[in-house]
């Protein structure tokens, strides 16, 4: 196991600062006022009730191997700032807890590494990993940890959801970048005896090439265009999704770029024809229905190059979104 070092970076409480209306009033909380904070480097405490854990990837080195633009590292804290002002419909039986941050200057594969046995860590804790990017070779690491945490305890591995512009299953002879995460998986899952399954939605044929489609093929990986999402019933789309996913574990990522420039321009390769938000959240909860939802993350966010923080402040709504329907609240709201 790698030992926190140098690339862990503890929970900045400077960061999560917002409205109060009323110290005494419960109702009127908001995250800033619930989050509590873990340093990696001691041990966890089992979690004795329902627990979501933050951990940011401030990494740009995939998206740059990848020749995009560079800016995602900051993404976490710039998610952060806006997940900190949002109410809390949680009553007090519920943890949020922020752990950090995992830091990569140049050395993606040993970052990568660490972010794995964090994961591992929070997993083991009896948490819900909630991870912030970062570019989106976060999923590599964020998969390492899935796979010896349920290989380990003996239970199945989590398909991949990925809601993503691109199939990010480029060849690596040359090295691993943002690029390449699914393919690293696949070929770590074929060389161990498993099954690479993996769906991703969204997918723009402007922004892959034919080889990927092949590849994506003979891997056995499953794809839903983003015109079929945009010009058939979602429905469609969603029976596909629950067919995949068979009523076993799942991990989803969010690529932010799988949204329109519109909506999302921070990132590092904007779709101007991407997905809009009604419809991508339609297909984060119908995963999270599944009952089956085991790990979260969401990547590429780009301060940068993001107008009044829309990308931001889109990953936000999406967490709340999600951590609300995992804790299915006490009070009838459409969420």
């Amino acid at each position: 196991m790698v030992k926190f070092n140098e690339l862990y970076e503890q929970p900045d409480g400077g960061i999560w600062q917002g409205r109060v209306d009323d110290p005494n009033d419960l109702d009127s909380y908001r995250w800033h006022q619930l989050i509590q904070f873990l340093d990696l480097k001691r041990p966890l405490r089992k979690a004795e009730k329902q627990s979501f854990c933050f951990l940011g990837f401030k990494s740009d080195e995939g998206v740059k191997r990848n020749l995009g633009r560079p800016g995602a590292k900051y993404g976490p804290d710039s998610i952060r700032k806006q997940l900190a002002n949002l109410p809390s419909y949680f009553n007090f039986d519920l943890n949020l807890f922020d752990a950090g941050n995992i830091l990569c200057e140049d050395d993606l594969e040993k970052s990568q590494n660490i972010l794995a046995d964090a994961v591992y860590k929070i997993l083991e804790a009896g948490m819900f990993p909630v991870l912030l990017g970062g570019g989106h070779e976060i999923a590599f690491g964020h998969y390492m940890g899935l796979y010896k945490f349920f290989k380990e305890n003996g239970e199945e591995l989590p398909s991949i959801v990925n809601l993503d512009a691109h199939f990010d299953l480029r060849p690596y002879h040359n090295g691993v970048s943002s690029g390449t995460m699914f393919h690293q998986i696949a070929d770590m899952n074929i060389a161990n005896g498993e099954k690479f399954k993996y769906l991703v939605a969204g997918i723009q044929q402007s922004a892959n090439t034919k080889s990927l489609f092949h590849r994506a093929e003979r891997l056995g990986g499953k794809y839903i265009l983003c015109k079929e999402i945009r010009n058939k019933p979602l429905e469609e789309s969603l029976n596909k999704i629950s067919k995949f996913v068979n009523g076993g574990n799942v991990y989803l990522t969010v690529c932010t770029d799988v949204f329109s420039s519109a909506v999302a321009p921070g990132v590092s390769a904007p779709q101007p024809f991407g997905m809009f938000p009604e419809t991508g959240l339609k297909i984060i909860k119908h995963v999270i229905k599944t009952g089956k939802l085991v790990s979260f993350d969401i990547a590429e966010v780009a301060p940068r190059f993001d107008d009044d923080d829309q990308t931001a402040k889109l990953a936000s709504v999406i967490i709340f979104s999600l951590l609300n329907t995992l804790y299915k609240p006490d009070i009838n709201l459409v969420i």
